[in-house]
């Protein structure tokens, strides 16, 4: 008899639960809809801690400083737990994608993703590059922003990202102080021309000189052996129905001249590295998993003309370093221009990226940086001097280093800080 009651009463609160999550899902909806007219609300699969989950189609300004332009769709991901908990903001810089956050999962937040205007779903059929500007993504973050702080009304704001979506998140910063309490960006550089040597500098003196010979020596063996490697090349790239408006053979040299780059950015497995009694096939198809050559491709070129634009005009980039393989190359310079979009203006301005770096070193407060120290773009790493500003390095860590990556004290002093600042204070 106790056993049936027990039952009973489980099933009762099962009910009570599910009941209460169908309800806050249906709330949200509605207010999402208030807050957005026009948008389309689509529920999604959710986990712990949340308590219900949307994919939201928003009718985003072209232009915010004249809607009357119009507006494209642009896609945010809401992530619920509670009304009262902090919002964690992250501000991407590329598509969208869906995978755990390990902030807003470990602190219980509120989770809002949103896809970087001109990415992915998020891109018009044409794209009208003068409002691909930084400024008018910033707005975009703005405007969410100032928008769910009516459903969100007593909890903090945590804004953070990754990469791109690292330096969007200082960008934003430095225009919206207000808009966030916290900010954490991954792995973020911010570069200051678009020839930018210091990630080319921290290549040259990261990881052991052994291992930088290893990376120079097989880059040395490709380019003498280019006609070969070419062949090679053709056999993959046709089965692969990849197309090359570069040539063939200038995109294998860039694949070659990016190598060094990935291979810190990325690895930084010098056991890997093929050496002189390698097959040349075996040393392709090693650099081809590395840099390959499908990154410098027609259909690459296509995905990657948002980024490359943003690139050249206002954040920076880098030029290939070509120092002891001239004489086997075919250009002088390899500059990443010649993948931006062709019959625009391209004109950068070195002003903007310098006006954030200032902001978020000399003023930014609750602040909290993170690199690997491995990644060439750790060579733009900023040095802040402002008040509750941390900065943590792994020595040994990637691109790929996060919070989970640091060693345990550092883990903690991170999430002590984020819980003082967001919840506690």
């Amino acid at each position: 008899m106790k056993t049936k009651i027990l039952t009973l009463v489980l099933i009762g609160v099962f009910i009570i639960q599910c009941h209460s999550t169908q309800q806050v899902q249906a709330d949200l909806k509605n207010q999402i809809i208030d807050l957005f007219p026009g948008a389309t609300v689509e529920a999604i699969a959710f986990g712990e801690p949340y308590q219900g989950a949307y994919k939201v189609k928003l009718p985003q300004f072209l232009n915010h400083n004249n809607p009357e332009l119009g507006t494209f769709d642009q896609y945010i991901y809401l992530y619920h737990t509670d009304y009262a908990a902090p919002v964690h903001l992250e501000t991407g810089g590329y598509d969208a994608y869906l995978a755990e956050r390990e902030i807003s999962k470990n602190l219980g937040l509120n989770l809002i993703i949103v896809e970087y205007r001109f990415y992915g779903e998020s891109k018009p059929d044409n794209i009208p590059w003068e409002y691909l500007t930084n400024d008018q993504a910033v707005e975009d973050y703005h405007r969410i922003n100032q928008a769910f702080r009516k459903v969100y009304k007593t909890g903090k704001w945590l804004t953070s990202g990754i990469s791109k979506g690292g330096e969007t998140a200082m960008i934003y910063k430095s225009k919206y102080p207000e808009d966030a309490d916290v900010v954490v960006p991954f792995v973020a550089p911010i570069i200051l021309d678009t020839a930018d040597v210091r990630p080319w500098e921290l290549v040259n003196r990261v990881g052991s000189s052994d291992c930088r010979q290893k990376v120079k020596n097989l880059q040395k063996r490709l380019l003498q052996n280019k006609k070969e490697v070419l062949n090679l090349m053709l056999e993959t790239t046709r089965a692969d129905s990849l197309t090359f408006e570069i040539g063939h053979e200038v995109a294998l040299e860039y694949a070659i001249l990016e190598y060094p780059f990935s291979f810190w950015q990325w690895n930084g497995d010098c056991s890997q590295i093929p050496d002189e009694k390698a097959s040349l096939d075996s040393a392709f198809r090693y650099l081809n998993g590395v840099s390959g050559v499908s990154n410098f491709s027609d259909q690459s070129y296509e995905s990657g003309l948002p980024s490359y634009y943003q690139h050249m005009r206002e954040l920076g980039y880098y030029v290939m370093d070509t120092t002891d393989l001239s004489e086997w190359l075919s250009q002088d310079r390899y500059s990443h221009r010649v993948f931006a979009p062709k019959g625009v203006d391209l004109t950068y301005n070195d002003e903007y990226m310098a006006a954030v770096k200032n902001y978020v070193e000399n003023q930014g407060e609750q602040m909290i940086w993170i690199y690997g120290g491995l990644d060439p773009w750790a060579g733009c790493a900023v040095e802040p001097k402002g008040k509750s500003t941390m900065k943590f390095v792994k020595p040994d860590g990637t691109h790929r280093t996060r919070i989970k990556d640091l060693d345990s004290l550092q883990q903690k002093q991170i999430y002590d800080s984020l819980r003082v600042w967001l919840v506690e204070n």
